[in-house]
């Protein structure tokens, strides 16, 4: 009888999984089922309540539902019994925060917190705690040191601590009630096996946590709000666990629900960012991936702790074990394709596509791959949904500058897709110009997989060869192999004993390596010196973003 592992990746928008067949690695099945409710912003989905802008939920029953489904169709396509499941890894967008109590019910699910939208799942590119986040960045700067050696010196309105005051602050009630606020990634876990769990290199990148020292100490807490005072102590609590850990086994309940035994064994989750590593068989120290996908994550891999400013975070294991995981991003990439392509695209393109039988987006792609770097005379900056890295502050918006009217679509579009790479330029210079050093620069998710034009304007504007590595669905992948090392602790014959043999054994190393256009980098340094004019202009010496801002803030409120 064979044995397989299951890898469930919960993206944005849907759950993928992966069955990888533990005698050969190879791919037995994929699924993948879109969550019924999506992404929640500007209304609930259950009544007619109005969100604030920049706030994004998500309903805790969609994940449980989309993973059923996805796990019995991967068994029915790969003709999979319940006994050969060995084990099960997940990963999760991150930072997704939920309060529950303790046997894991979310208070959305409550009668009495339903209506209330600080008891649902904030979603990672939930914005709306950036007031929050201000806070307990100014107060950790003036009376800790550990803000700048870890965390790059800022606070990202997506973690822990700015989500969990929100709460606090706007909704007492919610936070007194909740037993526990879990990352999704955990909750999922606690959902498979009953067991509270938390990932400390998800917490080391969200949570303020540090090995040796853990969460922040009470007065800490208790300066940003008095309820927060024993939040490390109750509200976080839970086993600290690290990638490859096992948790336990599936529940009866879990077991029958997904069509497999309760003999499965569960890894500890990961983060869909820095899970990559894992799924692509990366594991060296000085080797950068970036995860591109609705937003572009860079994950570093690296010996030892180098702090800078700029980076989001640098946590023990946060990737593999035995190294430090640097992690810095761009909290949108696809979904600027996307918005642009649903909103600014006349019908006539949208028509032209369909009767080609291609996307909106590749239709749009075909036709900006034939300009050469500079031929639209537009430059941008991708901040339409604020910048995580290097300036960590979500209150900047999007910019094209050079419009005339002879511009087309197309142009548009390609100015914003180099606005991205130059975006990731610029991430990645601060690593090089702050003595963290390059060696490999990996790219994977769909982006990389289908848009080669893409991936080689990356290696044109970088200056710098980008390996993509030939697979579908890393993330899910990379749960998996997890599973994998997870099983190694209880089953040395099908699990794998550490993650170097996880990567040989279930892990293709085909790769396509893109390598730089001389000519074409020339070209696009110096539309890249207009991006670093604007990107100083507006985000460090401007407040005119932030003022249009606030005035849009000020006229909703009084509509």
């Amino acid at each position: 009888m064979s044995r397989y592992v299951l890898g469930f990746d919960f993206g944005t928008l849907s759950c993928r999984g992966v069955a990888l067949d533990l005698e050969n690695g190879q791919m037995a099945a994929t699924a993948e089922r879109d969550y019924e409710h999506g992404v929640i912003s500007g209304m609930m989905h259950h009544k007619p309540i109005k969100l604030e802008s920049e706030w994004f939920l998500q309903d805790p029953d969609d994940w449980i539902e989309s993973m059923i489904h996805v796990s019995r169709e991967m068994l029915k396509k790969g003709n999979i019994s319940p006994e050969e499941v060995a084990g099960i890894g997940t990963d999760f967008t991150s930072c997704t925060l939920l309060p529950v109590k303790k046997d894991g019910t979310p208070l959305c699910k409550l009668d009495r917190f339903r209506d209330i939208p600080n008891a649902w799942p904030k979603l990672w590119k939930h914005h709306g705690a950036q007031a929050y986040a201000e806070r307990i960045e100014a107060y950790a700067k003036k009376n800790t040191a550990w803000l700048k050696e870890y965390f790059g010196n800022s606070v990202s309105s997506e973690w822990v601590y700015p989500k969990m005051l929100q709460v606090a602050e706007e909704n007492p009630e919610v936070y007194k009630e909740a037993d526990l606020f879990m990352e999704a990634v955990d909750y999922i876990v606690m959902a498979l096996t009953g067991k509270n769990s938390r990932n400390s290199g998800v917490l080391g990148v969200n949570a303020f946590w540090i090995e040796g020292r853990g969460y922040p100490d009470p007065a800490f807490a208790k300066a940003l709000n008095p309820l927060l005072e024993d939040a490390a102590d109750k509200k976080l609590s839970g086993k600290i666990v690290k990638v490859g850990d096992c948790v336990g086994t599936v529940t009866d309940q879990m077991a029958q629900l997904l069509g497999i035994t309760s003999r499965a064994v569960v890894a500890a989750g990961h983060s869909d960012g820095a899970v990559a590593g894992c799924g692509a068989g990366v594991t060296k120290s000085g080797s950068m991936m970036l995860v591109m996908g609705t937003s572009t994550c860079h994950q570093m891999m690296y010996k030892d702790v180098h702090p800078f400013d700029g980076v989001c975070s640098i946590a023990a294991g946060g990737m593999v074990p035995d190294l430090y995981g640097y992690e810095s991003g761009q909290p949108a990439t696809g979904d600027i394709f996307t918005w642009f392509a649903q909103n600014c695209v006349p019908s006539a393109y949208a028509e032209k596509a369909q009767k080609e039988g291609k996307s909106l987006l590749q239709f749009l792609g075909e036709l900006a791959e034939r300009y050469k770097p500079g031929e639209s005379g537009l430059v941008a900056l991708d901040w339409l949904n604020g910048n995580r890295s290097v300036l960590s502050d979500y209150n900047l918006s999007g910019l094209i500058v050079g419009l005339t009217l002879e511009t087309r679509p197309e142009e548009i579009y390609r100015a914003l897709v180099e606005a991205n790479i130059f975006g990731s330029r610029k991430i990645i210079e601060n690593y090089e110009n702050n003595g963290v050093h390059i060696n490999d620069l990996y790219a994977v998710g769909g982006i990389a997989r289908k848009s080669p034009w893409i991936m080689q304007m990356c290696a044109d504007v970088f200056h710098r060869e980008v390996i993509v590595p030939q697979l579908d669905n890393v993330p899910a992948r990379g749960a998996a192999v997890c599973a994998a090392v997870a099983l190694g602790k209880t089953d040395k014959k099908w699990g794998c004993k550490d993650f170097h043999e996880a990567s040989e054994r279930l892990v293709p190393k085909d790769a396509v390596v893109y390598s730089p256009d001389m000519e074409n980098g020339r070209r696009y340094d110096k539309i890249y010196a207009y991006y670093e004019m604007l990107h100083d202009a507006f985000g460090t010496k401007n407040t005119f973003m932030k003022g249009l801002k606030e005035l849009r803030t000020e006229t909703k409120h009084h509509e």
